[in-house]
């Protein structure tokens, strides 16, 4: 268990697999933003719950890098990750599958 207050301006972001994703710019009550950079075109907003730890000056979030909505679709395509997971809706059978954006199920 961390302590948000223990979140720093300067500190290392990483991703649940260790990658570093940028420095802390500023740390508010309910959150902190990353700094835009090699993963993310704009500072990109963290709320404490999405963070399982501190090591050191390492703040470390619960998602990998391809898991966070905010990363350049470019990162993404060069680490071959083309496309997010489609999300997974019921249809109007009651089978689950991909939601293609074509049905309201």
């Amino acid at each position: 268990m961390f302590n948000p207050a223990d979140i720093q301006k300067g500190m290392t972001t990483r991703d649940r697999d260790g990658e570093n994703l940028g420095s802390i710019l500023s740390v508010d009550a309910a959150g902190f933003l990353i700094e835009k950079g090699q993963f993310f075109p704009r500072d990109y907003r963290v709320s404490f719950s999405e963070v399982t730890d501190i090591d050191g000056d390492d703040v470390y979030l619960r998602e990998d890098l391809a898991s966070l909505p905010g990363v350049r679709p470019d990162v993404l395509a060069a680490r071959g990750a083309l496309s997010r997971p489609a999300p997974l809706r019921h249809d109007l059978t009651g089978a689950l599958g991909a939601s293609s954006g074509d049905w309201d199920g």
